[in-house]
């Protein structure tokens, strides 16, 4: 306990003098989540969110309003000391009025928080069909929250070592649903093993005997009952965590009641613009058949709506216009780059085999997408050539901009034809498993891309005439240097160098002029690159990169990416060079000399502590302050002889982007028994690149 709390501290400490002055971190909401067409007041726990004045939602139906917190005197509220599980980046409170037009279709939403120095990260937070029961100070199984009326969302969070307690009435006959959700509210928390809540839960009767449990549902974290009840009388659903622990951001939404649940649509695949019927398989619903029509091409979510409420949200895949699909074909069907074929594995056929032709040299690449669509598969191709041996095999692979699964189980397959050839394809579960709910879907390519690119954050904060600067993370191989083009910027507005020159990371500056206007507008990232054909263009995808379990990094995408242009600060930093020039590096240099400007305000007279932004083993600077009297600071970069020494036997020329960071430090923050210090005021000046000569 004692080292996890040291691990906690030097997060804490991380965050508050390492990235922006002042940055916004959301932990948790609490609860979170409200009835579509009604008012509801939540809880934001976090850092600094003390600061925010504004609520932001990916959807224009739900408006928020920050207000004063209200002390609540709940025994779960009174943990705050650093040797319990408690975290001081969930320090800070407010609260949140939320209303939420009545016509928000049901399902989870961004939401950010909006504050003087920027925009936070983003929460789900969940539009759906029923009222909020918020659970009471404490519970027992004797005690229990008591929930007058169903159906109803239960709203709380689990404490170390605790268990809430809800009863309800139902009616024997009655089909009850218990549908979580604990992981997806918070899907990743970078202190916590395993990195997200792990919810379980139980109904019994009134004499305590046990009717359902369920600690998962299929592959997913968040469990769901489906239970028919045996009697009339009062039930009581518990829950906590797998392994007890506990605090603000385990915290849960359980749909509770006779309300629609949808275990399965087929097919779960189908063309952007076409209509398709599906048979429909769940309860509650009083139906077998739907239609769905989606206009976007990949990954989507629909619904189910009858007179109680809207189900659950089931994925459904949608194939580009002009791919013929074939659905459960016979055996023996062609798999062409002209179609596709959607399919499930049954008792009779766990193993399904296709045909694919290939000619002498062509490259053979054909991807399964089950798991990433919901589907129970845990797939694995096999190719087999004329004669029946396995040529080629694939398992696993990988998908990066899937940032919310940890268990990527669809193959890719690739094979490079060594005659003109029919070949057979098979798909069959590692495990033996079939049914309906073991659907995939095949496709053919030409050719993959190589890498993913991300961009983060989602959401850039600049101060009007300051710097600020994102990343672009490439996952995969880009070969060749690529060109960044960020589309949307006002006139005026200057990037740092565009042309990423090395594969895995690159970071980009923005300098809006003096007087910018403060608001916030949509932006684009795209990389230009030269591929097999000529020039190509794609988009990169905007995100937040959330950690789990003190180490796993992931990519959870946004639904935009925006500039967030915020109040001057009282001082902005350039540099007296071009930026678009190299710096060499030579084995004889024993320090790089750089010259900071400052552009202060009238009236600024607090000194500015210059430090790297970026440091490295190679590179340092001393401790360094521009005083109240100075306009310019001539500073000397120093390098470490030995780790210079060490890049003599490295190919090529090396280099590295580099950017001064001044602040003006601020409040002391009391977290328990420790004091921090806060940033008051961080800016930075533009990236600039220094390159080793040889």
């Amino acid at each position: 306990m004692r080292s996890r709390n040291i691990i906690l501290v030097i997060l804490f400490i991380f965050m508050t003098t390492t990235l922006s002055a002042q940055k916004l971190t959301m932990g948790y909401l609490y609860p979170a989540g409200g009835e579509v067409g009604t008012t509801v007041e939540i809880e934001a726990g976090g850092l600094n969110i003390d600061k925010a004045t504004k609520v932001l939602f990916s959807h224009p139906g739900i408006k928020g309003e920050v207000f004063p917190v209200k002390e609540k005197a709940s025994a779960k509220r009174k943990r705050k000391r650093l040797t319990d599980q408690s975290s001081p980046q969930l320090a800070d409170k407010i609260n949140i009025k939320i209303t939420i037009a009545d016509n928000v279709p049901c399902g989870l939403y961004d939401l950010r928080l909006q504050g003087p120095k920027g925009v936070s990260n983003m929460l789900p937070f969940e539009v759906a069909s029923y009222p909020n029961f918020v659970e009471g100070a404490t519970s027992t199984l004797r005690k229990p929250n008591r929930v007058k009326s169903l159906p109803a969302v239960l709203c709380g969070y689990v404490s170390p070592g605790g268990i809430d307690y809800f009863k309800f009435s139902g009616k024997r006959g009655e089909t009850i649903v218990a549908s979580v959700k604990g992981r997806a509210l918070v899907p990743y928390i970078a202190d916590a093993v395993p990195g997200w809540f792990q919810p379980v839960i139980k109904i019994v009767d009134s004499k305590g005997r046990e009717i359902a449990y369920s600690d998962d549902y299929h592959h997913h974290v968040d469990p769901v009952i489906i239970t028919t009840l045996p009697k009339d009388g009062d039930y009581t659903l518990m829950i906590h965590d797998a392994i007890y622990r506990g605090r603000e951001d385990f915290n849960y939404r359980v749909q509770l009641g006779v309300i629609p649940f949808v275990t399965g649509r087929y097919p779960a695949y189908g063309v952007v613009g076409k209509r398709v019927k599906q048979r429909i398989e769940g309860v509650n619903l009083g139906t077998t058949k739907a239609t769905v029509k989606v206009k976007k091409e990949g990954y989507n979510q629909v619904t189910f709506t009858n007179s109680i409420g809207t189900s659950n949200a089931v994925p459904f895949y949608a194939l580009p216009k002009g791919i013929r699909l074939l659905n459960s074909p016979k055996d023996g069907a062609e798999l062409m780059l002209t179609n596709a074929i959607t399919d499930s594995l049954t008792a009779k056929s766990k193993i399904k085999r296709y045909k694919i032709y290939a000619e002498a040299g062509e490259q053979v690449i054909v991807e399964l997408i089950g798991r990433r669509n919901d589907s129970r598969i845990d797939a694995v191709l096999r190719l087999r050539n004329a004669q029946g041996r396995i040529v080629a095999e694939a398992d696993d692979t990988e998908d990066p901009t899937r940032g919310l699964m940890t268990f990527h189980a669809d193959p890719i397959l690739k094979y490079k034809a060594r005659r003109n050839e029919m070949m057979t394809l098979e798909v069959e579960d590692i495990h033996r498993g079939y049914g309906k709910d073991y659907h995939f879907l095949l496709r053919r390519h030409e050719q993959l891309p190589s890498f993913n690119a991300f961009v983060s954050p989602a959401n850039i904060t600049i101060p009007s005439g300051g710097t600020s600067m994102f990343n672009i993370d490439i996952k995969g191989k880009l070969k060749r240097p690529a060109h960044i083009e960020v589309e949307g910027l006002p006139k005026g507005y200057t990037t740092s160098t565009t042309k990423l020159l090395r594969g895995k990371k690159w970071n980009v500056s923005i300098t809006a002029p003096k007087g910018a206007e403060v608001k916030r507008f949509p932006i684009e990232v795209k990389l230009n690159y030269p591929g097999p054909s000529g020039r190509e263009r794609t988009n990169v995808l905007p995100v937040d990169k959330m950690m789990q379990a003190f180490y796993y990094t992931h990519y959870i995408q946004a639904a935009e990416l925006a500039l967030d242009v915020t109040e001057s600060s009282p001082y902005r930093l350039s540099l007296d060079f071009d930026i678009n020039q190299e710096i060499p590096l030579t084995f004889q240099t024993d320090s790089i000399k750089v010259r900071v400007l400052i552009d202060k305000n009238p009236g600024f007279d607090e000194p500015v502590e210059l430090m790297l932004g970026n440091k490295t083993r190679l590179f340092s600077l001393e401790p360094i302050s521009i005083m109240p009297e100075e306009r310019e600071k001539t500073i000397y970069i120093k390098l470490n002889e030995a780790a210079l020494e060490k890049l003599k036997s490295r190919k090529g020329r090396p280099l590295w982007q580099m950017y001064i960071v001044g602040t003006v430090k601020g409040e002391i923050i009391q977290r328990g028994r420790r004091r921090f210090q806060n940033a008051k005021y961080r800016e930075m000046t533009p990236i600039f690149i220094i390159r080793l000569k040889k």
